[in-house]
């Protein structure tokens, strides 16, 4: 009876362990059924081991006597098992809230008080009782006119002339602007020194609640059209005006794995759509007009077809997930060394000709690059591309994904604005997860001609644009209705 006890007290230990198997294998089930993300037959298959598994493990714990190491090496590999539940439990819970919470529900738009460098006004109270020129475009301005109010007394004088505003800042000292953030971005590219010629007084913080319509598309099996639209912003947030500096139009066919990358340059001379004016502008202005909705039916109106999806990003995700996924290699295929610097990071870029080694910062700076280049934004637009392309093969690769997996979902959450939804990401990992295939990638871009031409935001000054050619649109619209009707 005495030598029966320690095997005895070693079973029990034993049906402890595999008990706590079976809760955890329980859990884990439910997690991953939940989230939705297994093909059926995966889920299947992983269903049928645990049980199997389980039933194993429960008939060596409980039906009859074993030696100590039996049960000593029972309770090591129920352990093992259980922590690799766990594991796969987390990985799995943390993926289904990033895909909850895939996308910024909140824009914070900054409006800026601005002042003439050399005005003696130079702090909030010296704006008491003050004239304030207000540019008015597309935005409802209620909100703004009440923040205002709670800082200032003065009175409010609405312009739907935003070149004006900034030219009558530049000459009288005593004038007061107050415009949004991509505005400023907008006149802060068309000239160098403007930055140095004013000075921002104070700032208004408007936060508003996005609302973000579901698209009717299954991304598992249907084709469909996604908008990417780079901004140029340096805040980490989501502000609904700023430059669209960066247009690239993908054409997804889930059923061939094919996908079509078109590139339109920011300079693009275009009508933008649903203003009325025989001007046109330049696209990325589009984004300071109307935010991504008003870019997105530009490029509806260009390329004659409607777009259901759209991604808008801001700077920093590019850093966050280049550095997340330890960096990408671009190939530079110029002849000569690009000195590039990147203003967030504060680091200096060396690009030499051939393979770089970058990580987000310079990764960015390539990538928005274009005075080194003969073709100025054509060449930025294919560094782009590039690096879109180089994001997508090193963050697919099984090694990032295990050893940077949280690394990558802490640098996306957040830094974008989407209307695609969890439901559409899901369907695409099922329908990727189910075959395996890999994904054939072509790109075609939009070119033309450099023109020095009036815009339709500042109709006074010629600007630089490119006016479209029209061959080069042709030939993108028949790729990308030849991806989307193909299969």
């Amino acid at each position: 009876m005495k030598k029966k006890q320690p095997k005895n007290i070693f079973k029990l230990i034993s049906i402890i362990f595999w008990i706590a198997l079976l809760i955890t294998s329980i859990i884990s089930l439910v997690i991953i059924i939940k989230s939705n993300l297994l093909p059926l037959k995966y889920l299947i298959i992983g269903s049928v081991i645990l049980i199997v598994i389980n039933i194993i493990i429960g008939i060596i714990s409980l039906l009859k006597e074993h030696h100590k190491w039996c049960y000593i090496l029972t309770m090591i590999i129920i352990t093992l098992i259980i922590a690799l539940e766990i594991f796969l439990a987390v990985i799995i819970n943390n993926t289904t809230h990033f895909l909850k919470n895939i996308s910024v529900h909140y824009n914070t738009d900054t409006y800026y008080i601005l002042v003439n460098s050399n005005s003696s006004l130079n702090t909030i109270d010296d704006l008491q009782n003050h004239e304030l020129n207000v540019f008015k475009d597309l935005d409802d301005m209620s909100k703004v006119e009440e923040k205002i109010k709670e800082k200032l007394n003065g009175s409010i004088n609405y312009s739907n002339d935003i070149a004006s505003l900034f030219n009558e800042i530049l000459i009288n000292n005593d004038y007061v602007i107050i415009v949004n953030s991509g505005n400023y971005e907008a006149m802060a590219a068309i000239d160098n020194d403007f930055e140095e010629q004013v000075k921002i007084i104070d700032n208004i913080l408007i936060t508003t609640e996005l609302d973000i319509k579901p698209v009717d598309v299954n991304t598992g099996k249907e084709p469909f059209v996604l908008y990417i639209s780079g901004i140029d912003t340096r805040s980490n947030y989501m502000p609904s005006r700023s430059l669209s500096d960066v247009n690239i139009v993908l054409a997804v066919n889930p059923q061939t794995k094919n996908i079509l990358m078109i590139h339109i340059p920011r300079d693009s001379y275009v009508y933008l759509h649903g203003i009325d004016t025989n001007l046109k502008d330049k696209l990325t202005h589009s984004g300071t007009v109307g935010g991504i909705m008003l870019s997105k039916a530009t490029i509806e109106d260009l390329l004659h077809i409607e777009i259901p999806y759209y991604l808008r990003v801001n700077f920093y995700s590019v850093i966050n997930l280049v550095d997340a996924i330890g960096g990408i290699t671009v190939n530079s295929d110029v002849d000569y060394q690009l000195n590039l610097y990147s203003s967030i990071k504060k680091e200096k870029c060396t690009i030499t000709p051939g393979l770089n080694n970058l990580d987000g910062g310079c990764a960015l700076s390539f990538a928005r690059e274009r005075k080194s280049y003969e073709t100025g934004d054509r060449h930025r637009g294919e560094n782009q591309e590039q690096v879109i392309e180089k994001i997508i093969e090193k963050a697919s690769k099984s090694s990032t994904i295990l050893n940077s997996y949280s690394d990558i979902l802490k640098a996306l959450e957040g830094t974008f604005e989407t209307n695609v939804s969890d439901t559409d990401i899901t369907n695409l990992i099922k329908m990727q997860l189910n075959d395996m295939a890999s994904w054939h990638i072509e790109t075609s871009n939009i070119t033309g001609t450099g023109a020095m031409l009036p815009t339709y935001c500042y109709p006074g000054r010629n600007l630089y644009v490119m006016n479209v050619d029209e061959q080069s649109v042709n030939i993108a619209v028949d790729k990308l209705n030849k991806v989307l009707n193909e299969g």
